[in-house]
C-alpha cells in the first residue's frame, strides 16, 4: 500500500497459496489413493485445487464445502468414517462444512449423494475451534453508583480496548457500561470473566482487595475479591496487563444479560489513599461453546413506525461521494427527505463497533468466525464500510455522513481480527440473513469481500447463497474486486447480484475530472452480462473509524489515518456501500420493488454523461440515487439468466432447505437452461484460479 491510498476488497484469505499454486501446475499423479486410481468420475464432483491437493499432499487436513443431493444424513456419517468432522451445516445451499484428510476427498467423492466439493479454508493439524471467546470493553461510565475515579473517561476511551491512556483511583468506586457483544448463532456461553487492564505504582499490600460485582438489569450480584497478588506482578506502566477473574458461577449467563443495562462496578473502598489502581480498559471474555440447545437472543421484530423526515444540514459535509451520487438532492427533497429511516442494512464484514455515528441503529450483532477476537472489530474494515453506508455524522459535527444516515444495520460478522473468513463462515452468515430477514426487516446485503478462488458461479456455494437471497426478495450488492483486471471473483462474478466498481472523483463534485480507478475488477459475467454494473467513488474515501490508530488496519497502514477517528481507504469496498445505501433510499421511497426491478432501475438511470465513462469498466455508469428516485420503470433484470447450477440437484428439482420458495420471485429464471438429470459443467471454466491474497497496492 502507497502512502497515498488503501486498496482491498477484503478477500478471503487462505494459507496454502504457494504450495496449490505449484500444485496447480502439476499433472494429477498417480499418487491418488488406490481405491480410486481406476476411476476419474469422482473428478467431476471436486474442485480441481482440491484435487490437487489431495494429490501431492494426501495427509493435510484441508477445510471443505460438500454439496449434498439428497436429505439423508449418511454423507455427513461417512465423512466421520474417513476420519472427518463436520464443522458447519450450510442448509442454505443444502450443503456442509466439514475437515478431513485430504486423501478422503476423493472417497467422499464417489458417493451418489455429492453433488460437488469445494475447498474451503486452511485447516492445521489441530482441531477446528468448538468455542469461541470474545472481549468486550467498556464504553461509557455507569449510572448504578457514583464514579470517584480520576479521568474515568480514559477507562472507557475504545471500544478496542487498551489504548495506553488510563483512569486512575485509590479507596474509590465505579461503575463502567457500554458493552456490546455479538451473539454466535449455535453457541451457548460456557464461561464468563471480568478483564481489568491495569497496573499500579507500586505494590499493593494484602487486606485491601478490590471488590467486582455485575449489574444487570438492576439487580447487583454477589462481590467477587481481587486479590492484590493480582495486581502485584503489573507494577508499574510498563507491566500494564490484563487480570482476568473468573465469574461464571455469578449467575446462570446468557446471551440476554449482554443485551441489557450491563455494568461492571468496581469498590476500592478497602484501599488505603496512598493505594493506587491504574486501568487502562475494563471489560469482559465471554466463552461459547457450539451446543444444539444455544440461548441466542432472538432477533425481535422490528416496530414500522418511525419519526416524521426532516431535512440534513449539509453545509459541514467534507467527503463529495454523496453530491456526486445524488444521495443529497433526495435527502433533503420535501416531502419524504428521505436518509434510510425503517430500513435494515446487513453488513457482512470484520464487525461493527457501536459509536454516536451509528448509535442504536445496529439492531442486531452475530458472530460466524470462531476464532478468538478483541472486540466486535479489532480489524475496521466493517466499521468504515459502515460508516460510509449509515453513518449519521455526529461524531465528525457533519463532515463525514453515510449515503443512508438512517437506516439500521445489522452486524453480520464473518472474519477475524486480521480480516481473515473462509467461504463456509460467508455461507453460514448468509444463511443467518434469510433466516431472520423478516424479524429484522433486512432488504439490502453488503458484500464488501471476495473470495481468492475463482469458481464459475455454477459451483461457488457463496454465488449460490447469494442467489438464494436474491430470489427471497433481498437486494444483494457486492464488490467487484481490486485486481485492475478483466478477472471477477465470487460473488462478484454471479450474474444475479448488483456488482460495483469504483471510480474517482478527485475530491471534487463536477464529473469532468472523474475516471474508472485503475485497480476496479471488470468482466463479463459466463452469461455474457457486463460486470460491475454500476461504479461509485472509491478512490481516496474519508470515513469515521473511532481509533483507528487501534485497528488493525490502522496500525498496518498508518499513512491513512487522517486523525484518530477518521481514515482513508480506496477500493471497490468502499464503492459498493454507496450503493448499497443508495438502494436503501429507493426501497423507502418504493418498498415493493423487487431486486431485479431495483437492480434494471439503478442501471436504467445511472449517469454515462462523464468523460471518463467506459462501458466495458463501469457497465451502466455511476450510480445516481436522485434519478433512481424519480424513475418509473418497473422492468426486472436478470430476465432469462440460468441459476447456479449448485441450486439443482438432479432430477429432485430446485433445493428446498431453508428456503420460503413460495415468496421466491421466479421471473427472472430462465428454467428451460437448467440441465435437470445432471449439472452442466461444460460451462465451468478452470481456466486460471486466482490464489493472490488480500492486498493493499499503490494508488492512482
Amino acid at each position: 500500500m502507497s502512502n497515498q491510498h488503501t486498496k482491498r476488497s477484503h478477500n478471503i484469505q487462505w494459507c496454502y497459496f504457494l504450495t496449490i499454486l505449484t500444485l496447480l501446475c502439476m499433472p494429477l499423479a498417480a499418487s491418488l489413493p488406490k481405491a480410486v486410481q481406476a476411476t476419474t468420475t469422482f473428478s467431476k464432483k471436486i474442485q480441481p485445487a482440491l484435487l490437487q491437493l489431495a494429490t501431492a499432499q494426501p495427509n493435510q487436513r484441508v477445510g471443505v464445502i460438500v454439496q449434498k443431493t439428497t436429505d439423508s444424513a449418511a454423507l455427513e456419517g461417512h465423512v466421520a468414517q474417513l476420519g472427518g468432522q463436520i464443522t458447519k451445516n450450510l442448509s442454505i445451499i443444502h450443503a456442509f462444512a466439514a475437515e478431513l484428510p485430504a486423501k478422503a476427498v476423493p472417497l467422499l467423492a464417489q458417493s451418489e449423494q455429492v453433488r460437488w466439493i469445494s475447498l474451503d479454508a486452511p485447516v492445521h493439524q489441530s482441531q477446528t475451534a468448538t468455542s469461541v471467546a470474545v472481549n468486550i470493553w467498556a464504553t461509557a461510565i455507569g449510572t448504578s453508583v457514583a464514579n470517584g475515579f480520576t479521568s474515568s473517561a480514559a477507562i472507557v476511551s475504545s471500544g478496542l480496548g487498551p489504548d495506553g491512556t488510563f483512569g486512575v483511583g485509590s479507596n474509590v468506586k465505579g461503575a463502567f457500561g457500554g458493552f456490546t457483544l455479538e451473539t454466535t448463532p449455535g453457541f451457548t456461553i460456557n464461561k464468563v470473566e471480568i478483564v481489568l487492564h491495569a497496573y499500579v505504582p507500586a505494590a499493593l499490600k494484602t487486606g485491601q482487595d478490590p471488590q467486582l460485582a455485575v449489574v444487570i438489569g438492576g439487580a447487583t450480584s454477589q462481590a467477587v475479591s481481587v486479590t492484590a497478588q493480582n495486581f502485584n506482578t503489573h507494577v508499574g506502566v510498563a507491566n500494564a496487563g490484563p487480570i482476568y477473574i473468573n465469574v461464571t458461577s455469578l449467575r446462570t449467563w446468557t446471551w440476554a444479560d449482554f443485551t441489557k443495562s450491563l455494568e461492571l462496578v468496581i469498590n476500592q473502598s478497602k484501599s488505603a489513599r496512598d493505594q493506587y489502581i491504574d486501568y487502562d480498559a475494563v471489560g469482559f471474555r465471554v466463552t461459547s461453546v457450539g451446543t444444539v440447545n444455544a440461548n441466542e437472543v432472538s432477533v425481535p421484530v422490528l416496530a414500522t413506525t418511525f419519526s416524521l423526515p426532516t431535512p440534513r444540514d449539509t453545509t459541514s459535509l467534507s467527503n463529495v461521494y454523496n453530491t456526486v451520487i445524488h444521495a443529497t438532492q433526495v435527502w433533503n427533497e420535501s416531502p419524504a427527505f428521505l436518509q434510510g429511516d425503517a430500513m435494515t442494512i446487513a453488513v457482512v464484514d470484520s464487525g461493527l463497533n457501536r459509536s454516536q455515528d451509528l448509535a442504536d441503529r445496529i439492531i442486531k450483532q452475530v458472530n460466524f468466525n470462531l476464532a478468538y477476537h478483541n472486540s466486535t472489530d479489532q480489524y475496521g474494515h466493517g466499521t468504515f464500510v459502515a460508516s460510509l453506508l449509515a453513518g449519521n455524522g455526529q461524531s465528525t459535527q457533519g463532515k463525514y455522513v453515510g449515503v443512508a444516515p438512517q437506516a439500521n444495520l445489522v452486524n453480520v460478522r464473518v472474519s477475524d481480527d486480521q480480516g481473515i473468513a473462509t467461504e463456509s463462515d460467508l455461507v453460514n452468515g448468509l444463511q443467518w440473513i434469510l433466516q431472520n430477514k423478516t424479524a429484522s426487516n433486512i432488504k439490502v446485503v453488503n458484500l464488501s469481500l471476495n473470495a481468492s478462488v475463482m469458481q464459475s458461479y455454477n459451483t461457488s456455494p457463496i454465488d449460490a447463497a447469494v442467489e438464494i437471497l436474491w430470489f427471497n426478495g433481498i437486494v444483494v450488492v457486492v464488490s467487484a474486486g481490486n485486481n485492475g483486471t478483466a478477472n471477477l471473483f465470487p460473488p462478484a462474478n454471479d450474474p444475479f447480484v448488483i456488482t460495483v466498481g469504483a471510480m474517482a472523483d478527485q475530491g471534487t463534485a463536477s464529473l469532468s475530472d472523474d475516471t474508472i480507478a485503475s485497480f476496479s475488477a471488470y468482466g463479463t459475467s459466463e452469461v455474457q452480462t457486463v460486470k460491475p454494473e454500476l461504479v461509485a467513488p472509491g478512490v481516496n474515501i474519508y470515513g469515521y473509524l473511532p481509533r483507528s490508530d487501534k485497528s488493525t488496519i490502522g496500525q498496518l497502514h498508518p499513512a491513512n489515518q487522517v486523525t484518530p477517528n477518521v481514515f482513508r481507504m480506496s477500493g471497490t469496498s468502499m464503492a459498493a456501500p454507496l450503493v448499497s445505501g443508495g438502494v436503501a433510499l429507493l426501497l423507502q421511497d418504493e418498498p415493493t420493488l423487487t431486486p431485479d426491478q431495483v437492480k434494471y432501475r439503478l442501471m436504467a438511470t445511472a449517469n454515462k454523461s462523464w468523460p471518463g465513462y467506459n462501458a466495458a469498466r463501469a457497465g451502466a455508469g455511476l450510480l445516481d440515487v436522485y434519478a433512481a428516485v424519480h424513475g418509473t420503470t418497473t422492468q426486472s433484470s436478470n430476465t432469462s439468466i440460468p441459476v447456479s447450477n449448485l441450486l439443482t440437484t438432479g432430477s429432485n428439482g430446485v433445493l428446498k432447505a431453508s428456503v420460503n420458495w413460495s415468496s421466491v420471485n421466479w421471473s427472472s429464471v430462465n428454467w428451460s437452461s437448467v440441465n435437470w438429470s445432471s449439472v452442466n459443467w461444460s460451462s465451468v471454466n478452470w481456466s486460471s484460479v486466482n490464489w493472490s491474497s488480500d492486498y493493499w497496492g499503490s494508488g492512482n
